[in-house]
């Protein structure tokens, strides 16, 4: 691989520092709802931890609990009814976990339905000016041919855009769901909301699936390197695109906290694009020539394009789950590598051109 490689390496130097101050932040995520909705669950599944065994920071009562995620007391949880006044029940260090909320998730059981005190008190949490997500849940207990009607009600009683609310059992009986349901799109909707203060990648960090954590890592990653369009292709040097790239591994290799070095990360970034006589690469090179793109010529009018920005976006998409597949494995051979980059790759091209594969 023609690559820049200062670049790239201060680059990496530069990404580390930024996740470094990405994970000094404090993070204080709310978990709203009665006693019955599955606030526990909900942490268990999204945090694979049992709630009721974590101590409370000191100021907690009995009807909210806040807690430590972990030890350094950067992420914190709030489990509550509602917050109604109970700010005026727990001393200040609780309170100031109330005044600094990034989000809340209100937990609703599907089995109960929605009740004028649920809306009473979701408008309450609605007032404090922070994003609030709803979960339907226990949706398990719901008949199937029931749901559509009853989802639809129960968001027009709460007064709740579809946008905002996510079905999910977050501990659905075994007959019915050997897993949690709805728990990957609930991460993905804490995550884009806490996008925009930088506060993603603390969430991510302390998900209980790693790989689903780092889901909307890579989607965010594959759509600021389609606005980039630069061309990562054998040859090119370093691109915008790439650098992109390198931020993403730093990323992810913090949520799976591994350190990583300098060689690993050209690793992982130069085997992706290697090996260009064949699948993705070999159609992005062709599609390229084919559109007027000579090696080491003028490529501005294409990166540009449509055509630029589908293959930067597959190609950091495709690092991003070969990077992900990397640190579940702990090491990886460059053809095992490459055939993860490549199978991401083509599927999200594949995606973008609407389902069909183009030549």
């Amino acid at each position: 691989m023609s690559t820049n490689i200062p670049a790239v390496s201060a680059r990496w130097e530069a990404a580390a520092e930024e996740t470094d101050s990405a994970l000094s932040k404090t993070l204080v995520v709310a978990f709203l709802g009665s006693a019955s909705s599955g606030k526990d669950a909900a942490i268990r599944a999204l945090f694979g931890v049992d709630f009721g065994e974590i101590d409370p920071i000191p100021g907690s009562t009995d009807r909210l609990r806040v807690a430590a995620i972990d030890h350094q007391q950067k992420f914190l949880v709030v489990n509550a009814p509602g917050f109604g006044d109970l700010r005026d029940e727990v001393d200040a260090e609780a309170s100031k976990a109330l005044d600094s909320l990034d989000v809340a998730i209100y937990v609703l059981n599907a089995d109960g339905g929605a009740t004028i005190d649920e809306r009473g008190d979701l408008d309450r949490v609605r007032a404090l000016g922070r994003p609030v997500l709803v979960c339907i849940n226990k949706i398990d207990l719901i008949r199937e041919s029931d749901r559509k009607a009853f989802i639809a009600a129960t968001l027009l009683q709460l007064g709740v855009a579809p946008k905002d609310a996510i079905v999910t059992a977050f501990d659905p009986m075994p007959a019915l769901s050997p897993e949690p349901i709805g728990v990957d799109e609930v991460i993905s909707w804490i995550a884009r909301t806490l996008a925009k203060d930088g506060k993603e990648l603390l969430f991510a960090k302390y998900m209980r699936n790693k790989a689903s954590a780092c889901e909307p890592l890579i989607y965010q990653a594959a759509k600021r390197a389609a606005v980039a369009g630069a061309i990562p292709v054998p040859g090119a040097d370093a691109t915008a695109v790439t650098l992109i790239q390198v931020k993403l591994i730093a990323d992810i290799a913090a949520v799976f906290g591994r350190d990583l070095d300098r060689d690993v990360m050209l690793f992982l970034v130069g085997e992706a694009l290697a090996g260009g006589s064949k699948g993705f690469v070999r159609w992005a090179v062709n599609a390229l020539k084919a559109a007027g793109w000579v090696p080491g010529g003028q490529i501005v009018h294409v990166a540009t394009s449509t055509l630029g920005a589908t293959i930067s976006s597959a190609a950091t998409w495709g690092v991003g789950k070969a990077a992900v597949a990397y640190m579940q494995r702990g090491d990886m051979t460059p053809e095992q590598f490459r055939t993860v980059f490549e199978a991401a790759a083509q599927a999200y091209r594949v995606h973008q051109d609407g389902g069909v594969a183009t030549p």
